[in-house]
């Protein structure tokens, strides 16, 4: 198998409507080896998923869905690159290691618990109380929310903070406060409290035309992070793995 198939740190489930939000590793994505690249294989791994619901994210089609894992496959190609470099610099025994490793107290667990939430529930951090009640309800007379709750598509995996806000002045997410071993629906309203970032979980326009890629194929550029951001994701990853 590829290394980016491998079981690796932590992540958040695909399944939406597991109890089990983030899961401890990566389980394997099911590629068909019938298919060499990873594009090819990612492409297929969603269009053997397109009509399942409560999977991978809510309110998206096929477009973003298919942008995502080809983005994903690019961005750990990069991550790659650095990792082969780290994997003959670094002691996995060094301080580094025990650092990044230390995903309990260092916020890493709860960042991936706070992503989430935002994938499960896209915009509960907005501040919008109509929502919150809304995914609240239905959790309480389902027990799991069903795709005819979802919104209109017009998802946006970007999980940017609000522009307009000044973070500097603003509070910062308190991870303390939440307990991360409660239920979705214990959790939600303290989650929407706690976490608030403005982000309203949509696009602003959907993925269904060639002039709307252009936003699309921006916002993807946007978010492509940069060489320093993949070295130190490919040192975490170093450090889980050895």
């Amino acid at each position: 198998k590829q290394w980016y198939q491998r079981r690796v740190a932590i992540t958040a489930g695909m399944d939406l409507s597991a109890e089990e939000r983030v899961l401890p590793n990566a389980p394997l994505m099911g590629y068909d080896d019938d298919f060499s690249t990873i594009g090819m294989k990612s492409f297929d791994m969603v269009m053997r998923n397109m009509n399942r619901t409560n999977w991978g994210s809510r309110n998206d089609n096929v477009l973003v869905r298919v942008t995502h894992v080809l983005h994903m496959a690019e961005l750990w190609n990069k991550i790659s690159e650095s990792y082969k470099n780290i994997a003959r610099l670094l002691d996995p025994k060094s301080d580094i290691c025990a650092c990044a490793t230390d995903i309990e107290n260092n916020d890493v667990l709860n960042y991936v618990q706070y992503l989430a939430f935002k994938i499960r529930y896209p915009g509960i951090t907005s501040g919008n109380a109509t929502l919150t009640e809304r995914y609240i309800t239905a959790l309480s007379s389902e027990g799991r929310t069903k795709r005819s709750m979802d919104e209109p598509v017009g998802y946006d995996y970007d999980f940017c903070w609000d522009g307009s806000l000044d973070y500097e002045k603003s509070r910062k997410p308190n991870f303390r406060k939440l307990d991360f071993d409660l239920s979705d629906l214990e959790l939600l309203k303290n989650v929407s409290e706690e976490l608030l970032d403005g982000d309203d979980g949509k696009a602003a326009v959907q993925l269904d035309s060639d002039a709307h890629w252009d936003w699309w194929r921006n916002m993807v550029k946007r978010i492509s992070m940069g060489d320093s951001a993949y070295y130190d994701i490919a040192v975490f990853m170093f450090c889980m793995l050895n």
